[in-house]
């Protein structure tokens, strides 16, 4: 994709609301946006994004006829157009995990939407098969589980979204994080009371789960190419799709896992790390650190798996440990070999970049192909144990 071509992606007919604006009243907005978020400018400056999902949270967590939207928005990064360029649009798609884009004109703001932008890319996509870029740890749980032990799965694997089944492990639906507040969290919240007493956080959290996944699901087979993916995520207006066998779960794909292998696709260095932070600013020297060791671990494998591509995504949460935070950590490695992905929390940035590293370590040298190297099998146990 040229300049040219990037360039006419702009839009600029989008939304904004005032920093000031109230919860309650952006999100009767929202319920009318395609995209689910909208610009928030604050004296004649856009300042950042609200997105629906940020916004119900607030909402439940404060009284949304008076507490703010300005608590709640994203700070995202800009592009200038004059620097626009594939692989810096991806980057940003995938760090601040918003469904548009934002791009700095001359004197005034466009924004490039991420379908308009998959629907760009899709033809790169026309021969590659969905093993090169579903995730085949799929999570599940069962119709009858609770939502509390869906929240605890998505958590402990990072994730947003699991695979609910039957008795036999076929498809019954998918269940998200929104699902959660939006049919059981929200319902049960009066805005004038403010927060949910414990006792009916109890109850929410023991609702089962078929009574508000998603369903029917719409799934693909194997066999079946990104770009006709990315037809069906666009067409139904979706972000994931499953990957099946006779309605048995074997994959799923989201938007970012297109966009990480058109990243590694359109990069052309042997091995590439992206280290993607939230909530948190590492300084350079301790970026450099935890890149020199990211590095190193992909060139140790190299001869294993090929061209690899390493995506290091660092969160830190809301609770600290003598002033040190408890971070969240989730790695997904994309190679000619495979993909893997582990997921890992401790205290401080550094412990939990190495704690998940060595648990995806262990990962990549359970791989059958990988553990005929018996070199690098004896290294990794001289190493680690």
């Amino acid at each position: 994709m040229n300049f040219e071509e990037l360039k006419g992606l702009i839009k600029e007919n989008y939304r904004v609301v005032n920093s000031n604006e109230a919860i309650s009243k952006v999100l009767s907005v929202l319920e009318h946006e395609h995209d689910k978020a909208v610009l928030v400018e604050e004296d004649g400056k856009i300042i950042g994004i609200a997105r629906e999902k940020d916004l119900i949270r607030g909402g439940l967590m404060t009284n949304p006829d008076e507490t703010k939207i300005k608590n709640f928005l994203m700070k995202t990064g800009v592009i200038n157009v004059d620097e626009l360029e594939p692989e810096k649009v991806a980057i940003r798609f995938i760090e601040d995990s918003t469904p548009f884009v934002l791009v700095k004109l001359n004197g005034k703001f466009g924004v490039i939407y991420i379908d308009d932008f998959l629907q760009k890319i899709k033809h790169e996509f026309e021969n590659v098969g969905l093993e090169e870029v579903m995730n085949s740890d799929v999570i599940t749980i069962k119709m009858h589980d609770g939502v509390a032990k869906a929240l605890a799965a998505m958590r402990e694997h990072g994730i947003s979204r699991v695979v609910v089944v039957d008795e036999v492990n076929k498809i019954a639906g998918i269940l998200t994080g929104k699902d959660v507040i939006d049919r059981v969290v929200s319902l049960k919240k009066d805005a004038r009371l403010g927060h949910l007493s414990r006792k009916e956080k109890e109850k929410t959290l023991s609702v089962v789960v078929e009574g508000i996944m998603s369903h029917p699901v719409i799934a693909v087979g194997r066999n079946d190419t990104i770009t006709e993916v990315i037809e069906l995520m666009i067409g139904n207006e979706i972000s994931s799709i499953v990957v099946a066998k006779d309605n048995i779960p074997e994959g799923i794909v989201v938007k970012k896992d297109i966009l990480e292998h058109y990243l590694k696709r359109i990069i052309s260095k042997e091995c590439d790390v992206q280290i993607i932070t939230k909530d948190i600013a590492l300084e350079d020297l301790e970026l450099e650190k935890l890149l020199d060791d990211l590095n190193k671990f992909l060139r140790k494998f190299k001869g294993s798996l090929g061209k690899s591509h390493l995506f290091v995504y660092v969160k830190k949460l809301k609770t600290y440990y003598r002033r040190i935070p408890l971070i969240h950590v989730s790695m997904n490695l994309r190679s000619d070999h495979g993909v893997f992905f582990v997921t890992g929390e401790t205290w401080g940035v550094e412990f939990a970049v190495h704690a998940t590293l060595n648990k995806l370590e262990r990962q990549v040298i359970k791989d059958k192909e990988v553990i005929l190297d018996k070199r690098v099998v004896q290294k990794f146990y001289e190493e680690f144990l």
